[in-house]
């Protein structure tokens, strides 16, 4: 973009305080999302002029208060694009006026907050609107400044408890996929290339963020599954239990129900420093049950070791169990 194609600070403003208009005063679209999305990422002089017109939105309430006061006129008398001009220079006006303000507000606070948790780790957070969020071991979770319902998981695990609200529905982002709530209580947990979306309440719908969404999209109800990457989306039912149960990380713990030792020492190797080794696939393959302190991988291994007869080899981090 060369200097003369830049737009100038007061048009970017309009263009923000149109979107605020539209967000707040219109009918809201898949399609107002995406064109949204987009034209934040344009540059980052629009994501800060949406943000100052969003503190003046909601610290004054100026705009929706003239647009009540207009006369009642019939709609040939203003055509809808005459409106739509003047409520933007009332935003202009009422963004200049307000200018000072929201300034310090944006600039006086970080424009990211992220989360993080170490190996073995959690924490709770809880959003002004009160939706809660606890992070598992080792995640990060991102929230963008102004945006506190659109959150961006980086890695790890979440449980979100969402408070709905339908006029702006609560959306993660996770490896290129979004997942949008309709009144929810679900879990994320993204891998490397993957995520694994576990719905116990409400329904959300889970999409890729760009390209086609036809083989890749999916509403989801309570006890479904789904696990997407980049080529495919796959969903399985199961009881809305099994998946509380595999949130017993919530409150410090591992529950096993006919799980093979490979899968338990894999779970349990998310939460410790001292990783457990199966060298032998006749012990890997060997199935648990129990409720185990999931920070305590010594405890587990020396239970399975007494349980199945099994030999201990510690070795600097690591923990075998073998035959």
């Amino acid at each position: 973009m060369t200097e003369a194609s830049k737009p100038s600070a007061t048009d970017t403003d309009l263009a923000a305080a149109d979107w605020v208009q539209r967000r707040n005063l219109w009918t809201w679209t898949e399609m107002d999302q995406a064109e949204f999305d987009a034209w934040l990422t344009e540059a980052d002089a629009n994501h800060i002029a949406y943000l100052r017109q969003t503190v003046v939105w909601n610290a004054a309430g100026r705009l929706n208060a003239l647009r009540q006061q207009q006369p009642m006129r019939p709609e040939t008398a203003t055509p809808k694009l005459g409106r739509r001009a003047l409520l933007r220079s009332v935003a202009a006006a009422a963004i200049v006026a307000a200018i000072g303000f929201a300034s310090f507000v944006y600039f006086s606070r970080p424009l990211d907050a992220t989360y993080v948790t170490p190996v073995g780790g959690h924490k709770i957070i809880t959003l002004g609107d009160g939706t809660s969020i606890e992070l598992n071991t080792n995640s990060a979770l991102r929230i963008r400044s102004g945006a506190v319902r659109r959150v961006t998981l980086l890695r790890g695990e979440a449980y979100f408890d969402v408070h709905h609200d339908g006029a702006d529905p609560f959306a993660v982002t996770a490896n290129g996929y979004r997942i949008t709530d309709l009144g929810t209580k679900f879990s994320v947990r993204a891998s490397a290339n993957a995520i694994r979306v576990s719905l116990l309440e409400g329904s959300a719908v889970v999409a890729p963020v760009t390209g086609q969404k036809a083989h890749r999209s999916a509403l989801l109800m309570p006890g479904d599954v789904a696990t997407a990457n980049a080529k495919s989306l796959v969903i399985v039912k199961k009881p809305v239990s099994s998946l509380a149960t595999a949130l017993g990380w919530r409150r410090g713990v591992l529950i096993f129900k006919d799980t093979e030792l490979a899968d338990a020492a894999a779970e349990f190797n998310r939460y410790n420093a001292r990783k457990i080794k199966l060298e032998d696939p006749a012990v890997a393959h060997l199935k648990i049950n129990g409720t185990f302190q999931a920070e305590n991988s010594e405890l587990f291994a020396s239970s399975i070791q007494e349980l199945f007869g099994l030999r201990i080899i510690k070795n600097g981090n690591d923990t075998t169990l073998s035959r």
